[in-house]
């Protein structure tokens, strides 16, 4: 009999049998979960623009040898923190630059997820409502999709989880007269964890559902636990010194990571994705399916009775969902990886939901079945979506790419032409910096939220870099015609561009697709004679 079908069998929900588990089935159970949510994270080429950028930069410190300091395009990038990066390029390090490699930050994040849930629930509740959690949590089409997602939303859900969970481990331990210091200061290094994964929300939401948890339990005994003074200074020390160094390196830091990219960009409107206040109660609905089907039985008055939650742990599911979901919400700017956050509470209330049918000899045998049709049919929702994203993969650079990395040289120079693809140096493992082409004067650019965005704000914190990489159509062509004979040019652009780009007439792009093309322009004096007549040229 398998793990999977064993917590629904009637005798699987007694108590005294289910803490009795041996923990080698339990180890097995989790080790299953852990492959189960990367196996499939090779098929895809990276999305773009998420995938190709947050991955890219993690390429580019590891090109670089910048480990401190994020680069897009060789230039400092502080729109997130650092956590996905480091972890990302040591993933490189050891499996090599590849697309499962770029994922298995948030896969592991998602496995740690799940671990955590398991062992908490395994304290507070039994093992077989332990082992549904996880089952439900891991089949869950949009936690799965994540683990398998290399950008920051899995990576901070899952070190606010693990914040959370060890904080509310603490107060019950406080609550039960058990020793609660080592979880305190667990608590504390998670949450720098999570605010190193993705900035002040790692502290403010997890700090946020613990105190309102609290609050409602009138537990301030808990409460001063968690704010003990070793756990705080565990926070300090993890979290506060690669904001410190940025900003001794980089004066405006702080202005630019704070104040920008947290406080105006939650009240701002003029970024992407502007969704109406409601927009994440379908959007957990749709990706919780078929579990969300389940939640019906939240609605009894019953389930959320005292006597049915004597640690308080459905109300702790409940307001992290209600923190989560409304702080999201707030903003008019939303993606859906953001709420992310609310799926390990959301498992868990599911899972209470099954498990008190289960005990319930009446539907027992009926419930049974349909949580096994679920999990079946959640299965299948997660691989397939898998094999449509790996069908559907637009806009991707790998194919090119990897044609490119096979003629591309270590002094060859990369340049696109308005636009910038995120993942073409990853996959090409481009050796030095691109050169973007575009009309970097406009005053309108750091209006905008886009890739010239992006780089623009690179450039202030390195502007003779920026000046060397961001370049305009004129600039291009004087380069190349200042340049020693012999040197080579991989441009990136479309069709188009061969007529619109002088440097390009009548070259026949060395490979191309159906959106895209690649030119090299090879420097030598026939190029010179027919492009840079008046144009001061170099040796």
């Amino acid at each position: 009999m398998t793990l999977a079908t064993r917590f629904m069998q009637p005798h699987a929900v007694s108590p005294g049998q289910a803490r009795s588990w041996p923990l080698p089935a339990a180890g097995w159970l989790l080790l299953a979960v852990g492959v189960w949510l990367a196996f499939l994270s090779w098929m895809r080429p990276l999305a773009l623009p998420d995938e190709g950028r947050y991955a890219g930069v993690a390429w580019d410190m590891l090109r670089n040898g910048s480990f401190a300091v994020p680069l897009i395009d060789g230039m400092p990038y502080f729109h997130k923190p650092p956590l996905y990066y480091w972890l990302a390029e040591l993933s490189f390090r050891l499996f090599g630059v590849n697309e499962w490699a770029a994922r298995l930050p948030s896969a592991l994040a998602a496995w740690a997820s799940a671990v955590a849930l398991y062992l908490f629930v395994r304290r507070h509740r039994d093992a077989a409502s332990a082992t549904l959690c996880v089952l439900v949590l891991a089949t869950l089409p949009l936690f799965f999709g994540g683990a398998q997602y290399a950008n920051m939303d899995m990576l901070v859900a899952g070190m606010i989880t693990l914040c959370v969970l060890a904080g509310a481990d603490t107060a019950l331990r406080v609550r039960g007269g058990q020793a609660w210091r080592a979880m305190a200061l667990a608590t504390g290094v998670c949450a720098a964890l999570a605010m190193l994964a993705k900035g002040l929300i790692g502290l403010v939401l997890p700090g946020a559902i613990l105190l309102a948890w609290l609050a409602w339990r009138r537990d301030w005994r808990g409460l001063r636990a968690l704010l003990w003074p070793p756990a705080i200074l565990a926070f300090a020390v993890v979290a506060v010194p690669w904001f410190w160094l940025m900003q001794v390196r980089y004066p405006g830091f702080f202005q630019y990571f704070f104040v920008h990219q947290h406080f105006e960009r939650f009240a701002q409107t003029g970024f992407n994705n502007v969704q109406p206040f409601w927009f994440y109660l379908p959007v957990i609905a749709g990706l919780a399916l078929p579990w969300s089907l389940w939640a019906g039985g939240l609605l009894r008055k019953q389930f959320w009775a005292a006597d049915a939650d004597p640690d308080g742990l459905r109300r702790l599911a409940l307001v992290w969902l209600a923190v989560i979901v409304a702080f999201f919400s707030m903003p008019q700017s939303k993606l859906v990886g953001y709420i992310m956050p609310v799926l390990p509470p959301l498992a868990f209330l599911l899972a209470e939901v099954v498990m008190g049918a289960l005990r319930d000899p009446a539907v027992a045998r009926a419930t049974r079945r349909m949580a096994r049709v679920s999990a079946l049919v959640a299965v299948a929702i997660c691989v397939t979506a898998v094999f449509v994203a790996s069908f559907n993969a637009r806009g991707s650079s790998r194919e090119l790419a990897l044609s490119l990395r096979g003629e591309l040289r270590p002094d060859d120079t990369l340049v696109a032409l308005h636009t910038y693809p995120f993942d073409l140096q990853l996959y090409a493992h481009a050796a030095r910096p691109m050169w973007v082409v575009d009309d970097w004067s406009n005053p309108e650019i750091p209006k905008r939220d886009n890739w010239r965005r992006e780089l623009y704000d690179a450039v202030q914190f390195e502007p003779a870099l920026g000046e060397r990489l961001l370049v305009s159509a004129d600039t291009f062509q004087q380069r190349l015609c200042q340049a020693p004979e012999g040197s080579r040019y991989w441009v990136w652009g479309t069709a188009a561009d061969e007529e619109a780009y002088a440097p390009l007439r009548g070259q026949a792009a060395r490979f191309a697709d159906a959106r895209r093309s690649l030119w090299l322009v090879l420097v030598d004096e026939a190029f010179k004679g027919r492009v840079c007549d008046g144009t001061p040229t170099g040796g």
